[in-house]
């Protein structure tokens, strides 16, 4: 009988190692939609909505807690926006909003959590109020609206160029930051468990190399419902001579390069998927894709 039992617990260690890989090895995506220009009839702000996603195979899960990275133009938002006021992030009407859960007057989440990262780069983290067996929202591989996020302009006529900060060079563990949600597993309750102790199912799962796609945030796109140019990737990011372009699904007509503040640095329409970026000053840069239905704005680092 005490084999038989060292056996089973074994083949449940088994299982939670395995369980605990599948997630590790998947990844979740974080894009922008509906971005805009908007007026409150004296101040300029830009809005758009961040999306959360599973990326297909990815089990539904319920989510921890995480935090993001966004850059933006100092010329259109001045530095240090946290420290000015300059920066809002919401999440209401729940449950539009999938960080708005809440039961009574309990917020599921707490979603206030933010700093200047740099005088060009801000950081947002929302951590988990609530056990993972109170929740009844999961992350899916259908898009969601995640939150809502709005800077006031300081200059409305220059070009906002927001982004995801996902390079690990200059944000440690940027992409490593999300997390499952803790336990207990069975039961509602604002005193967490993320122990294995009691139920293997109580853990919080880290997901490393999360997805990043920053195309939604120029105003006028259709962010995630661009979904031809979904999985472009570039690479080497960050580059030092030779970017290449790799997940194409139709023939680019052109690409352009721009730099931080939004001015046109360099046009190629040869070769386009291996791009020259050795001319190019040390720094971060957008390179957007055009093909005969669909463009997509992609940041880089060049070294």
């Amino acid at each position: 009988m005490k084999q038989y039992y060292k056996f089973l617990q074994q083949v449940v260690l088994l299982f939670s190692i395995i369980t605990a890989a599948s997630i590790n090895a998947q990844n979740i995506q974080f894009t922008f939609a509906n971005a805009q220009n908007t007026n409150d009839g004296t101040n300029d702000f830009y809005e758009a909505d961040i999306m959360i996603g599973a990326i297909d195979g990815q089990a539904d899960f319920r989510l921890g807690s995480g935090q993001l990275y966004f850059n933006y133009n100092t010329a259109a938002f001045g530095t240090n926006v946290r420290a000015n006021n300059k920066i809002q992030i919401t999440a209401t009407p729940s449950p539009e909003y999938f960080l708005g859960e809440k039961a009574g007057f309990t917020d599921f989440y707490d979603i206030s959590v933010i700093n200047d990262n740099t005088n060009s780069r801000v950081s947002w983290a929302f951590q988990q109020g609530v056990s993972s067996g109170a929740m009844t929202q999961l992350v899916t591989s259908t898009p969601r609206k995640l939150i809502h996020i709005k800077l006031q302009y300081t200059d409305v006529n220059q070009p906002p160029n927001i982004s995801f900060e996902d390079n690990e060079t200059l944000v440690n563990s940027a992409r490593d930051q999300f997390y499952t949600a803790c336990g207990p597993f069975d039961s509602a309750s604002t005193t967490l468990d993320c122990s294995s102790n009691v139920d293997s199912r109580n853990v919080n799962i880290q997901f490393l190399d999360a997805m990043f796609d920053s195309s939604g945030a120029v105003i006028g796109t259709l962010g995630v419902n661009n979904q031809d140019f979904v999985d472009i990737l570039l690479y080497p990011n960050p580059a030092n001579d030779v970017l290449r372009i790799k997940g194409l699904t139709e023939a680019l007509l052109k690409v352009e390069i721009y730099n931080i503040i939004g001015e046109l640095v360099t046009t190629q329409t040869n070769n386009i998927e291996t791009i020259n970026v050795k001319p190019l000053s040390e720094g971060a840069y957008f390179l957007k894709l055009h093909a005969t239905n669909n463009s997509k704005t992609i940041r880089f680092i060049k070294h």
